[in-house]
């Protein structure tokens, strides 16, 4: 097979699946740049060479355990899906993670970080970011039926691996969002509560991180880690 129907293959397998879109990305963007590492297709290739690239991965681009992990699960996708071929895991192991403490932000920090911003639809954004523990993808497709405001919730629509599930709503998020549609009254056919700026679909993540690029929110800030997931 050539690299373009290697790639074509990889992605109908995941998809058959039910994996997300953006594992499709992930998965094919990497496995793409393990072909041309070694300049043939995938097909030719054997435990060996995905070996000799894991090393390449650690000796030379010296990626994060996690960055480093998501090429190997790819490539074993790769190998042992769309290649049909069996691997010895002991030889191309994961790296371990690193055990570290949140850098989280003191209840004063988080007041100051809200105080600056003026608009109140990224007041509620952030708010619930942090509050609710929510993913970019999960704010971006917060639809208003979403708000749970008699029982204290939100309801998380398909969050990380396609899952369902309710999250603490804490009054103070609350407020902040019934402020923000009382001024913004956003009508989408799916719902979406933060719509882009034609309002025609749901919020970007382009859009999501405009206001963290603001030198005043950076030096009230610090840290952005969790305001990003």
């Amino acid at each position: 097979m050539t690299q373009e129907e290697v790639l074509e293959k990889l992605a109908t397998d995941i998809r058959l699946r039910g994996m997300s879109e953006k594992t499709v990305v992930s998965y094919c963007a990497q496995a793409s740049f393990f072909m041309r590492y070694f300049n043939r297709p995938a097909d030719e290739m054997v435990e060996k060479e995905f070996r000799i690239f894991l090393e390449y991965l650690n000796r030379e681009r010296h990626l994060k355990p996690t960055t480093f992990n998501n090429y190997n699960s790819a490539l074993r996708f790769l190998f042992e899906v769309t290649l049909e071929q069996n691997l010895n895991y002991k030889r191309i192991p994961r790296k371990r993670l690193p055990n570290k403490i949140p850098n989280a932000l003191t209840r004063s920090e988080i007041l100051t970080f809200l105080q600056v911003i003026d608009d109140p639809r990224y007041k509620a954004i952030f708010s619930i970011t942090y509050g609710c523990g929510l993913r970019l993808s999960e704010v971006q497709k917060l639809r208003i039926q979403d708000v749970d405001s008699t029982h204290m919730r939100l309801f998380i629509y398909q969050g990380k691996g396609q899952k369902d599930r309710y999250v603490p709503l804490a009054p103070s998020s609350l407020e902040l969002l019934r402020e923000y549609y009382k001024t913004t009254r956003p009508k989408h056919p799916l719902g979406y509560l933060f719509l882009s700026r034609y309002g025609d679909d749901c919020l970007s993540g382009a859009q999501y991180r405009k206001p963290l690029e603001n030198t005043m929110l950076y030096q009230v800030l610090n840290v952005m880690q969790p305001f990003i997931p």
